[in-house]
């Protein structure tokens, strides 16, 4: 029974200590308050703002960019945001931005509209309270010289109004001086992760992309793969590689926020897809244009190659210069231009964007692809209905007829592959991107690559396509064939033998012996 008590008392220090010992407020809404007046009746009095013992409390422990937890040296620190309207400053006091923060020894202004108002100076009212440091580690500049979408108010609660219509709070912004201006400057944080919600997911994007290579060279090095059917799989393997590389190293934060190699990098990732896409299109319309079988229209592989090209290649080209025209012109209005590399590397997070310059061009080509896959396949079946009577004495139709069935029975298991992880991704697109059916789509994306592999490389024929290319096997088949003719050999001694024996004994029946000796 003591030790129940000795235990219970414990806990409840315990967690007394760890009450005291915590703030009372998110840590990133506090400021260190260590060198304030202690003022008689216990609060702390901190440039201008007291705080009563009820905001703030003594911590061992601090966050390196508001992530990182470490212990160091107890200190106070006391929650601003709950006796202030927080505004948060990209530097610390008493410092202005120029490319970097830098000290300054004469009184620096924050000077800002507030509600639509004239602008006042936040530090000579009484209501404001500043916390100090970028809350993320990117941000940006809104510019609203340049762009009327960056024009920007700070809200009587603190919180910034960009273009009227987008509400930031504290923790999503910081306001930089500027040394040359009594105005400051509004840095927004900028979307380093994509919305994806684990760090896992560029990972096996990038375990994917070896087994789309190995695809891709295995049908580059091989002749007899380098037909139309082949060039068509490789230029849509080389796009869905390019396109999971880069969108790899955007979700492992390689391109710094806001700046060119960012904004470069969103539209190789939008070109390649987009390719990838248009490729699949090519073969789903290719396996219908070969079963629909129209009298008169004949072209050469390489002419039919030429077109699809023009097409393949083409349309991803024209979609990505219209985003590009769309971001850096006034032909449309702000709220329907992607803006590539301005809070993200991609496009903007906006359902409407979204749809627009993505799912909807995905969306036509799915439908596409399933009219194409459904219309081959009762093609087939009227076909094999049709002619089962009469392709069994023609065995080159037979055998052309089987070789574009296993075609098309490749590439509707492609479209399914491409078109259930799409078709997720577009599910969760539209309900929630938190939602189950997401990682679902991710976890498809992974291993989408080796799927193509096996598909399209690990088939007896090409298997033994390879083996020819690069002469494995050869030391077998030259053992095999030796074995094969020293037995020939030793039958043949054996058997001349029997017959010289045979000769001494009648003529004719040896004559009918070798005759069924050879015959066999």
């Amino acid at each position: 029974m003591y030790a129940r008590i000795f235990v219970s008392l414990l806990v409840l220090f315990g967690v007394q200590y760890s009450a005291c010992n915590s703030l009372p407020c998110d840590f990133i809404d506090s400021v260190n308050i260590t060198d304030g007046e202690r003022l008689p009746n216990g609060a702390i009095r901190h440039n201008g703002v007291v705080y009563n013992s009820t905001y703030y409390r003594t911590i061992d422990y601090d966050y390196v960019d508001f992530a990182t937890k470490t212990f160091v040296k107890e200190y106070i620190r006391g929650c601003l945001c709950a006796v202030r309207i927080c505004v948060r400053l990209c530097c610390r006091q008493n410092e202005y931005f120029n490319r970097s923060c830098t000290p300054s020894e004469d009184y620096v202004p924050v000077k800002a509209n507030v509600s639509q108002s004239e602008p006042i100076d936040l530090r000579q009212n009484e209501r404001f309270g500043f916390l100090y440091g970028k809350p993320c580690q990117q941000v940006y500049e809104l510019l609203p010289n340049e762009s009327p979408a960056d024009e920007w108010v700070v809200a009587r609660n603190g919180s910034i109004i960009v273009a009227e219509e987008m509400l930031l709070n504290r923790n999503q912004y910081c306001l930089a001086p500027r040394g040359n201006s009594d105005y400051v400057t509004g840095m927004v944080c900028f979307e380093t992760n994509e919305d994806f919600k684990f760090n896992l997911y560029p990972i096996g994007m990038l375990l994917s992309v070896p087994f789309l290579l190995m695809t891709f060279f295995v049908y580059a090095c091989i002749p007899e793969l380098r037909n139309m059917h082949g060039k068509s799989l490789m230029c849509y393997v080389l796009g869905l590689s390019v396109g999971y590389t880069v969108l790899s190293m955007i979700q492992l934060r390689l391109f710094p926020g806001a700046s060119m190699p960012c904004l470069v990098s969103g539209y190789i990732v939008y070109f390649s897809f987009m390719v990838s896409f248009f490729w699949l299109n090519v073969m789903s319309f290719d396996i219908y244009w070969t079963f629909k079988g129209v009298k008169g229209v004949r072209s050469t592989e390489t002419k039919k190659f030429l077109f699809y090209s023009l097409y393949a290649w083409g349309m991803p080209v024209l979609l990505t210069a219209t985003v590009v025209t769309a971001d850096n012109t006034d032909i449309l209005p702000v709220y329907l231009r992607p803006q590539f590399g301005t809070k993200r590397c991609l496009y903007i997070d906006n359902k409407l964007i979204e749809f627009l310059y993505l799912y909807l061009p995905v969306l036509i080509l799915v439908f596409l692809n399933v009219v194409f896959f459904v219309v081959t396949a009762l093609r087939i079946y009227k076909i094999q209905c049709e002619t089962s009577m009469v392709r069994r004495g023609d065995s080159k139709r037979h055998a052309k007829l089987d070789n574009d069935r296993d075609r098309f029975g490749l590439y509707l298991r492609l479209f399914i592959v491409m078109g259930v992880t799409w078709s997720l991704e577009i599910i969760s697109w539209a309900i929630d991107n938190n939602a189950w059916i997401f990682y679902v789509s991710d976890v498809c994306n992974c291993i989408q690559g080796f799927l193509i592999f096996s598909l399209f490389v690990l088939k007896q024929k090409i298997k033994r396509l390879i083996y020819k290319k690069f002469g494995i096997g050869e030391t077998r088949q030259e053992q095999t064939m030796s074995t094969c003719s020293t037995r020939t050999t030793t039958t043949t001694a054996s058997f001349q033998s029997s017959r010289a024996e045979k000769l001494l004994v009648s003529q004719s029946t040896d004559d009918s012996y070798c005759n069924g000796s050879q015959r066999v």
